[in-house]
């Protein structure tokens, strides 16, 4: 499910795995674990909120361990992989990486979202906007 999706479950899941460690995700995800879930945070990149100062998200990451959130991030030997929802097939690792599974009951992908701003009247408000806010609409990237 995307993060708009996690917003609309009717129970707490046991087990979530988030799929991004960027604001949206580890957000999300921190509210399902104050609810009761196991929350689980994959990470293609080597560090968790990528585009924030690296002191800060290196912290961060410290006290959502702390709380008991579990990450699996490129510096941790992972690599990407596809999530699937079902058990049947081979799994493959990705190239270079050893075959891990990980078991959930709902599986969240925060990956390539981005704001919407559309609409807002931002530019008549004086707000300037670069190549990451100016964006058209909300989608999220899927891999090919």
């Amino acid at each position: 499910m995307s993060s708009t999706g996690a917003l609309s479950l009717n129970k707490v899941p046991g087990k979530l795995l988030i799929v991004g460690a960027g604001v949206i995700g580890l957000e999300l995800g921190s509210v399902w674990h104050r609810l009761g879930a196991q929350v689980t945070v994959v990470e293609f990149l080597d560090r968790i909120l990528p585009g924030m100062d690296g002191e800060v998200a290196k912290q961060f990451q410290r006290i959502l361990e702390k709380q008991g959130f579990a990450f699996k991030a490129r510096h941790q030997g992972h690599r990407r992989r596809y999530v699937r929802q079902d058990a049947g097939g081979p799994d493959r690792p990705a190239a270079g990486g050893a075959a891990e599974k990980l078991e959930a009951d709902i599986v969240m992908v925060a990956i390539g979202r981005v704001p919407y701003t559309e609409g807002l009247g931002l530019k008549e408000a004086g707000i300037a906007l670069d190549n990451r806010a100016a964006c058209r609409s909300t989608r999220i990237l899927r891999p090919a």
